[in-house]
């Protein structure tokens, strides 16, 4: 049986993101060796993400690199970061990576975002509603629910971030719902 790796750990969430990765493990150590000449055998690399072995330690720079590798994989760059996010977690922070603004900075309508972001909100509201259901409907909250939630949870405050940022650029620009709509002589 295949051991499974919490995300809620980072050096579970490490290990899920780099096993994402097209070529995987051994993809990484090939990578790693003839792009930024760290070598690393891939069984020692499992050793250093499981943190079962005493003697073997995960360094910042080989996390730092493989996070390198991994944003630049396409079938796993979307979890690169999730280590950061739990290693945060652990101390009582949070991380949460932001998308870019659009070009030029703002919107075309602030205001048409900030309601998209509405409606966008009413939506994982639902969602996260319906992960908690399911996840307590037996009393417990299993790892792979935790996982869910906490997904959903951080894609809902990402967005709320993302609101935040709309409205402060709508009160920077001054824009009202009439000049939104073009009728700026109302």
């Amino acid at each position: 049986m295949t051991k499974r790796h919490s995300n809620g750990h980072w050096r579970g969430a490490l290990y899920n993101a780099l096993r994402r990765a097209s070529d995987g493990v051994q993809g990484f150590c090939v990578w790693a060796a003839g792009n930024r000449d760290r070598k690393i055998a891939p069984k020692t690399l499992y050793k250093r993400l499981d943190g079962t072995a005493p003697n073997e330690r995960m360094s910042i720079e080989d996390a730092e690199l493989i996070t390198e590798y991994l944003l630049r994989d396409r079938a796993a760059d979307e979890y690169a970061l999730d280590w950061l996010k739990a290693l945060c977690a652990r101390f009582g922070l949070v991380a949460i990576e932001l998308d870019a603004p659009p070009t030029g900075g703002r919107w075309p309508c602030e205001i048409t975002a900030i309601v998209q972001k509405g409606f966008e909100l009413t939506q994982q509201g639902g969602l996260i509603s319906g992960a908690l259901a399911r996840a307590i409907s037996d009393r417990r909250i299993a790892p792979r629910e935790a996982d869910e939630i906490t997904e959903i949870a951080y894609a809902e405050v990402q967005l709320l971030l993302r609101l935040v940022r709309n409205v402060q650029r709508a009160a920077e620009q001054g824009v009202t719902v009439r000049v939104a709509a073009g009728r700026e002589d109302d």
